[in-house]
């Protein structure tokens, strides 16, 4: 075994893993808030789902967007949380309960986290933006932390996607034991964040920043609750980590 499982230092291959991570986040969310910084990225990527002429979002009602995907398969996501939530309480008394003690915590702190932000945040929704019809200026992420809006947005980030967002903490339940399943379980997880981020794009409900932001804060939170729940000490098989 590369390292007991019950060791109270953590190993020099966690380390430099966590330290990979928070160059990996500290990289990508330089680059996110550059590249939407006082530039018009969001409203260029946006401009093709808004029907300047007739003035409206052609899918913001749409059945397949607003019934099928915000209202159905959110539902399906949340049954399928409910049930990993259970596998994880049938785990708590086995070898990789702090594995799944790990799932179950990102499963409520990765949409509660972006709900507690998104209740504060004072940017607006696609739909709200004066550009589009609505009331209100567009600014980024860090224009954010220094505006004063008459009438806070409380869209930032993006709720819907991190009804998934939670997933990505599949890549590293098996890892490093099952490095092929971390790869398929983090491609799924971000396909599917993407997706989810895509459609309500479309409706107007979100700016590509939004949903690329609640990626960041995502993955964020399932490496902090990785390190944090020890997950890490439960190695599962004998196998050297790649």
């Amino acid at each position: 075994m590369p390292f007991p499982p019950e060791t109270r230092s953590v190993p020099t291959f966690w380390i430099r893993f966590y330290l990979r991570q928070c160059l990996l986040l500290a990289v990508s969310g330089l680059a996110i808030a550059l590249l939407f910084r006082n530039n018009r990225l969001d409203l260029q990527l946006a401009d093709p789902f808004f029907d300047f002429g007739n003035h409206l979002w052609p899918y913001r009602n749409a059945w397949w967007a607003k019934t099928l995907v915000h209202s159905w398969l959110k539902g399906v996501l949340i049954l399928v949380a409910l049930g990993f939530l259970r596998i994880a309480w049938k785990h708590r008394r086995m070898a990789d309960r702090r594995r799944w003690r790990f799932v179950a915590s990102s499963i409520v702190a990765v949409p509660l986290a972006v709900s507690l932000w998104k209740h504060n945040s004072p940017m607006h929704c696609p739909w709200d933006i004066d550009r589009y019809d609505g009331y209100a200026p567009y600014f980024d992420l860090l224009s954010s932390f220094s505006s004063h809006a008459e009438i806070p947005g409380h869209c930032f980030p993006a709720g819907f996607v991190s009804t998934s967002g939670w997933l990505l903490a599949f890549a590293l339940l098996r890892y490093p034991e099952n490095p092929r399943f971390s790869r398929h379980a983090a491609g799924g997880a971000l396909a599917l964040c993407l997706f989810l981020g895509l459609v309500q794009q479309m409706r107007g409900a979100h700016f590509l920043s939004h949903v690329l932001w609640t990626i960041w804060l995502s993955w964020a939170i399932v490496v902090l609750l990785h390190a944090l729940l020890g997950a890490w000490r439960e190695p599962l098989t004998t196998a050297r980590p790649e």
